[in-house]
């Protein structure tokens, strides 16, 4: 109780002003007191010396005439007064009256000279008197106090007053509010409501200003716990896509040493190899697959010196059983700048042996369903055979993909088989039917088609070909890739009469194209053309 006395503001308010008002009081009181004592003093000498004054024709008449008993009357008159203590009247000859008796100190005692009524400039006596000291000092000290004293009562009710509406007017608002701000949850509804008398004052200005920090305070609160949340959220929706997902996930150092994986990891990676990799002395991933070692620590490298995501299919051994993984290496960097590995991991086993399965057994490419190589240039070979008799003309269209590796890197080989496939459906799509369209490899398609008009009409396949491959190709739900082509044209019988040359010749004019600017179409050796007549008719090269 008496420390929250003590920390009272009201108590402490009306502390200083008590402080105040005494030390104000004593100030004053002292000077008056000084004031009003010198003056009554002064005021007592004044009325005697005018009582003298008022006497002083009649006690130089006594002096002149020698009657005392008028000088009797004189001495007896002054000192009725209580100012007076002792008086005595003198002729030039003799004490002529005397009452009361005179003090031993001449310095408090007042000297009238007495002149003659008659004779100007003559002196005929002398008029003692005694002030009464002692009874002049106490009337002055107690007017003084009395005036001190209406100063303190003055002072202490002046005080009172002003600590009275200090606390009505101010202390008691400011205690209101505090006891009310006291009681606010943060990040409530809850605000300051001013009195009526103070909602254009001080006071309610600073209602208003603590209400409107009260509302950004619970702004601030609502956004930080919504960002919160969504954090959260985003925490474990991304958690869950670590924990769930079907690719293997872990982050390394960049010595290869592991620092966090998921289920899928260790399922894909297998028991022997995770237990190396995850042991009290742990061996790098990089150097876990024994025929691997090199081609992985050769994209590690290449990855932390370029900064971007290098992908390689590797071959392992898992308990006397040979599976293949994709293996996407990408490098991260944390908030200390320190860089790591995030390593993803697929296991194409399935896939891979699919491929070697079908490869070379049938005609057909399993993935895009064109003709696979062998089955094409088989086809190819008939078709230059039959055209060895009817004298038709052909080209050899050799395609090859602009910006297909990056897909494979970034999105997988799922997504690198969706765009091989969307390519040989739109190659389909664009020849005739008895046409040849072959899967050469990888991401290198042929065409062979036949030349209806002239031999100009292969420019026209070449650009309707590179048109179709320019459009967006849907590799994953939400994602799309752009790819181009570089074509290189070979003409059959013009460039050559046989496959080997015709392929050759194609190889070469698309690599002028790789080596250029890519995205476009060249031919081994074009063709010139002179018209006649009717039709345009070609006539050497």
């Amino acid at each position: 109780m008496l420390t929250k006395l003590r920390t009272s503001i009201a108590t402490r308010l009306a502390l200083i002003l008590l402080l105040a008002g005494l030390v104000s009081a004593l100030c004053t009181g002292y000077v008056f007191y000084s004031y009003t004592y010198s003056k009554e003093f002064a005021q007592s000498q004044k009325q005697l010396r005018q009582l003298v004054h008022a006497v002083s024709q009649t006690a130089a008449i006594a002096a002149y005439l020698d009657d005392l008993t008028l000088a009797k009357e004189v001495v007896d008159g002054i000192a009725a007064s209580d100012l007076v203590k002792a008086v005595v009247l003198k002729s030039t000859q003799e004490t002529l009256s005397t009452r009361g008796i005179m003090p031993d100190e001449p310095v408090e005692t007042l000297r009238f000279n007495l002149d003659s009524p008659f004779v100007t400039g003559e002196t005929v006596g002398k008029l003692l008197v005694a002030p009464n000291i002692d009874l002049i000092q106490f009337d002055a000290k107690k007017t003084a106090m009395n005036h001190v004293t209406l100063i303190a009562v003055q002072t202490f009710i002046l005080i009172t007053l002003i600590i009275f509406l200090l606390n009505r007017q101010l202390i008691t608002e400011i205690k209101r509010l505090a006891r009310r701000l006291h009681s606010i949850r943060i990040g409530s509804d809850q605000r300051l409501v001013p009195t009526p008398s103070h909602k254009y004052d001080e006071i309610g200005l600073l209602t208003h200003d603590i209400n409107h920090l009260l509302s950004s305070v619970e702004d601030n609160i609502n956004l930080e716990r919504a960002l919160r949340q969504e954090v959260e959220e985003l925490e474990n929706r991304f958690r869950d896509i670590f924990e769930q997902s079907s690719h293997g996930i872990a982050i390394v150092d960049i010595d290869g040493k592991m620092k966090l994986h998921n289920p899928s990891f260790r399922n894909i990676i297998g028991k022997p190899s995770f237990e190396k990799i995850s042991q009290q002395d742990p061996v790098s991933f990089f150097t876990v697959f024994d025929e691997e070692k090199s081609r992985l620590e050769s994209a590690a490298a290449e990855v932390l010196l370029t900064g971007e995501s290098r992908a390689v299919d590797i071959k392992i051994e898992d308990s006397g059983e040979t599976r293949w993984l994709y293996c996407l290496i990408s490098l991260m960097t944390d908030d200390d700048k320190a860089s790591s590995f995030e390593i993803v991991l697929q296991d194409i086993s399935e896939r891979r042996n699919r491929e070697e399965k079908l490869k070379g057994q049938a005609e057909v490419d399993a993935l895009t369903n064109l003709y696979n190589r062998g089955a094409g240039e088989n086809k190819i070979e008939q078709l230059i055979t039959l055209a060895e008799t009817k004298r038709f003309a052909y080209g050899l269209f050799m395609i090859d993909l602009d910006g297909f590796k990056p897909v494979n890197d970034q999105f997988g080989h799922e997504a690198g088989d969706k765009v091989l496939i969307e390519v040989a459906n739109r190659l389909l799509s664009s020849v005739r039917a008895d046409d040849v369209a072959i899967r050469w490899g990888g991401d290198e398609f042929v065409i062979f088609a036949r030349l209806t008009t002239d031999l100009l009409e292969a420019s026209r396949i070449a650009e309707k070909l590179l048109s179709i491959l320019r459009e967006p190709i849907e590799c994953e739900l939400y994602n799309t890739v752009n790819i181009s082509a570089s074509i290189g044209i070979a003409l059959y019988p013009f460039n050559a009469d046989n496959l080997e040359s015709l392929l050759k010749y194609a190889d070469l004019a698309m690599y002028e194209v790789k080596s250029q600017h890519k995205n476009g179409y060249n031919y081994f050796k074009q063709p010139s053309l002179k018209t006649a007549d009717t039709d345009n008719v070609i006539t050497g090269f």
